[in-house]
Parts: C-alpha cells; sequence; structure tokens
C-alpha cells in the first residue's frame, strides 16, 4: 500500500469562522443544488454516518452524481474529519478546518489521505480520483463562501468587522 496525499485545498471567506463551521456541520439541512445532497443516517452525539451524494467532473468534460457513505466526527469550533466507509475512494480521510485568517476572516482547509492497495488503485487514485477531488472541494468551498458571505452580512448573531 502507498499513501496518496490530496490538498490543501485552502479558500477565504469574508464571514466569521463560528458561522462557517455552523454551515459546514448542518450536515443534510438546506438546498443543494444539481441533485447534490445528504442524508444522515445515524447520529451519536458529535459522530454521524451519512450517505452523500456530490456531482465530480471527470475527464472529457463529463460529470456525475457518485454517493458516498461516511463517517463523519464534528470538533467544535473548528474542525470536521470524513472517513469514506463505502464508495469510490474507500478508506479515503479527509479533514476540513476553519481557522482565522490574518486579516479576521474564516479561512477553510481542507487535506485528505488515502491508503491505496497495489498498482493499479495506486495510478486510479493518483490520476483520477485526486484530481476529481480537487475540482469538488474548489466547486464545494465556492459554494460554502458565496453562502456563508450571504448570511454574514444579514447575520445579528454572528457580526462581520468592516473590511473582512
Amino acid at each position: 500500500m502507498s499513501r496518496i496525499d490530496v490538498g490543501p485545498v485552502t479558500v477565504e471567506i469574508a464571514a466569521p469562522p463560528a458561522l462557517v463551521y455552523q454551515m459546514l456541520a448542518a450536515i443534510g439541512q438546506g438546498a443543494q443544488k444539481d441533485g447534490e445532497r445528504a442524508e444522515v443516517l445515524e447520529r451519536a452525539d458529535d459522530e454521524l454516518v451519512c450517505d452523500f451524494w456530490t456531482r465530480v467532473s471527470l475527464p472529457a468534460g463529463r460529470d456525475r452524481l457518485v454517493r458516498t457513505r461516511e463517517r463523519v466526527r464534528l470538533f467544535p469550533p473548528d474542525r470536521i474529519e470524513y472517513e469514506h466507509l463505502d464508495g469510490p475512494v474507500r478508506g479515503l480521510r479527509e479533514s476540513i478546518a476553519v481557522g482565522t485568517s490574518p486579516s479576521g476572516r474564516a479561512r477553510l482547509t481542507y487535506v485528505g489521505t488515502y491508503e491505496s492497495s497495489g498498482i493499479f488503485d495506486h495510478l486510479r487514485a493518483l490520476l483520477l480520483a485526486r484530481p476529481a477531488i480537487h475540482r469538488a472541494m474548489d466547486a464545494h468551498f465556492a459554494d460554502v463562501r458565496q453562502r456563508a458571505e450571504t448570511r454574514a452580512k444579514r447575520s445579528r448573531v454572528f457580526v462581520t468587522e468592516p473590511g473582512a
């Protein structure tokens, strides 16, 4: 077996980190787009088992909706970890950390690791899965940024500093 690192993928968001974490931890709530969705199957405190349907862009301009079953662990106020239990990248371990940039904005950082089993799995993960995950995370973070910045502007609970 050989370890493949995925990421980091980082984005800054003009919104308070606590608001962004709250949005990320609200799995299965809120409207999704393009058939994407999440369904919580089990919940025990800050650990969940969820099915996620995620749109993944593939080579040659194709895309498809992919289902994964994942164990999700919430570590308030700043980290969420995912372990893929089923799906095309079973065994992938991921985390999203919510930090604060020097300007006071939220900074999201995604990292993942995958232990490949054999040369074919290693090449598939390296050449197909890793680039697809990067594209999916870029799209996911862009969506979170747009929604969080919009929500922060109207929030009375999460106050955004001027210029942030």
